[in-house]
């Protein structure tokens, strides 16, 4: 009758550890980006009205209107490269020199706030292949050990 006792508790027990679990992992992916945003101070008024979000990043032309560009004019600013190219080149660019890469919507927008900066180049260089060695591989490295 003891051992049975015994068993009951331990079977209570592993629950209450397996429910204890559960709810911890629950919590904890239930975070998501806007964890940290507080709305008490949401920004600085008026600076965060007047003027443009990206205002640190890309220089202002100081323009106060939208341009007269119309999606015909704008089409061409979209990074498009050759596909199938043994050098890696793709469409996924590191570093934009204006964040009116010919997507915005009205097109009237494209080029209406923000001058092209210098940026560093957007040309990756592959990496040699890895050289054999005695240690294990991990990602591109070989480590010894």
């Amino acid at each position: 009758m003891k051992k049975m006792m015994n068993y009951i508790q331990l079977i209570v027990m592993v629950f209450i550890l397996f429910v204890v679990i559960i709810v911890y992992i629950t919590k904890s992916s239930n975070k998501n980006g806007f964890d940290n945003y507080n709305l008490a101070s949401p920004g600085y008024y008026p600076e965060n009205v007047v003027t443009p979000l990206l205002k640190g990043e890309y220089p202002l032309t100081g323009n106060k209107n939208v341009s007269s560009n119309e999606y015909s004019d704008i089409w061409w600013h979209y990074p498009a490269f050759r596909v199938g190219s043994y050098k890696q080149i793709t469409n996924n660019l590191r570093y934009y020199r204006n964040p009116d890469e010919g997507t915005c919507v009205g097109a009237e927008f494209c080029g209406a706030l923000y001058h092209d900066k210098k940026t560093p180049t957007n040309i990756s260089i592959p990496l040699d292949p890895v050289p054999n060695g005695e240690g294990p591989r991990i990602n591109y490295y070989r480590f010894n050990l």
